[in-house]
């Protein structure tokens, strides 16, 4: 009896993580920032993106080798 549900299940796990993950990623993303630039408007917007950026690249240096 598991190994049915193990065929079953692998399957759906593959097209969640290598197929749905990446195609909701793209549109999810976009769409959800688009949003944000609407209800904050545009200096608002801008303002936020650069403090983001900002604090993204305070707690990941880039490692030059």
């Amino acid at each position: 009896m598991n190994f049915i549900g193990y065929v079953l299940f692998l399957p759906f796990i593959v097209f969640y993580s290598y197929i749905l993950g990446p195609a909701l990623k793209a549109v999810l993303i976009p769409g959800g920032l688009a949003i944000l630039l609407l209800i904050m408007g545009p200096k608002a917007f801008i303002h936020h993106m650069k403090l983001a950026l900002e604090d993204y690249r305070a707690n990941n240096p880039v490692e030059l080798s």
